[in-house]
């Protein structure tokens, strides 16, 4: 089973460094990915590591060796970079009411319902982008 996140922190990282892949010619060694995205390259193997169990890029092991995109930036569905690494809703925790004893059962049931809605929504924009669409158009 492919080890998830649920960090919004991880997300906004795999697709910094998707786009930073996608501005880059050949392969990018994790040390180089790191040091651009100001990030440590150990904990940045492990969200490449999803990405590359999600098809989103590839990497070549090795002195030489490197990551790079596995599709076309138009190709690369924003909503798909978040499935790679979430293995619970962005909003787990926002509205987490299930063990207080002071709402009544009926607003803890709008409030999960709210708590899924709002998953939903995150969900659907994500889908309308691609990484090609926050690329400088330059």
């Amino acid at each position: 089973m492919t080890e998830k996140v649920s960090s919004i922190m991880w997300f906004s990282l795999a697709l910094q460094a998707l786009l930073v892949l996608a501005d880059h010619e050949g392969l990018c060694n994790s040390s180089k990915l790191a040091t651009k995205l100001n990030s440590e390259s150990g904990f940045l193997r492990k969200i490449l590591s999803n990405l590359v169990k999600a098809g989103l890029i590839q990497a070549k092991e090795g002195r030489d060796g490197g990551y790079s995109l596995a599709k076309d930036p138009d190709q690369i569905i924003l909503a798909d970079i978040y499935s790679a690494i979430k293995s619970e809703p962005f909003s787990k925790g926002f509205l987490d009411v299930n063990d207080k004893k002071c709402f009544q059962p009926s607003s803890r049931d709008a409030l999960c319902g709210l708590k899924n809605e709002m998953e939903s929504w995150i969900i659907q924009g994500l889908e309308q982008k691609t990484i090609a669409d926050l690329l400088s158009k330059s």
